[in-house]
């Protein structure tokens, strides 16, 4: 299994920062520094009751870096993919975000679309309704969230939910109760064939060996069962 290692991706700018370091020390700056990478060591505790401890891999923005970026892609269990509202080309950068994702990985990973800035209303560019449809059309249905990294919105749900979607979607396939039936078929096909054929199936004796006539007879038998 791999280990809890959540990846942060998505355009410069757009507060991937931010959000982390929201959720880890509850610290918002508005000052704006490019981030090369991160990475953060934190306890999160699920809604049962257990904790987990995790990585969050804060990446540079979407152009820069692409072999760290990949190489990040690689070795996550979990994935946030961030733009921010008011800044459409950030949106645009999603899709080729998720597209590498399926290329490094494949479409079956643990992935949530996050629409950062949502306190700037006034300035959107990229409305609630065409976030979740590229997440539910392009990006295999996964889960959107709006988050505000300046007000503490949605910013602890975001990596909770996340890594309760990497649990779920490692859990063994459930066993399929009809499975059973094909064996209790079979069961009942050879029960049918042994009573045509006027065969007994008995316990080995030890009794007197047969002749040589009863060894031929029986053995004639054996092979109209076959």
């Amino acid at each position: 299994m791999r280990g809890n290692k959540l990846v942060v991706l998505g355009a410069g700018g757009v507060g991937k920062t931010s959000l982390v370091v929201q959720y880890l020390e509850g610290f918002f700056s508005s000052s704006y520094k490019p981030t090369v990478e991160d990475c953060y060591r934190h306890t999160i505790q699920m809604p049962d009751g257990i904790f987990h401890t995790v990585e969050i891999l804060d990446t540079a923005g979407s152009h820069h870096f692409p072999a760290m970026r990949e190489l990040s892609i690689r070795s996550g269990r979990g994935f946030v993919i961030v733009f921010s509202v008011d800044d459409k080309q950030s949106f645009h950068e999603v899709t080729e975000l998720w597209n590498l994702i399926t290329k490094l990985r494949g479409s079956q990973v643990p992935v949530i679309l996050v629409g950062n800035k949502s306190d700037l209303n006034k300035e959107r560019k990229v409305s609630e309704a065409e976030a979740q449809e590229i997440a539910k059309d392009v990006m295999n249905n996964c889960r959107y969230i709006e988050t505000s990294a300046k007000y503490n919105v949605n910013v602890s749900q975001l990596f909770v939910q996340l890594l309760l979607q990497a649990k779920a979607m490692e859990q063994p396939p459930t066993p399929d109760p009809s499975s059973g039936r094909y064996s209790k078929r079979l069961s009942r096909r050879l029960s049918s064939l042994s009573s045509l054929t006027g065969l007994t199936i008995r316990r080995k004796s030890s009794g007197p060996k047969l002749s040589e006539e009863a060894e031929v007879k029986r053995d004639d038998q054996k092979c109209v069962l076959l």
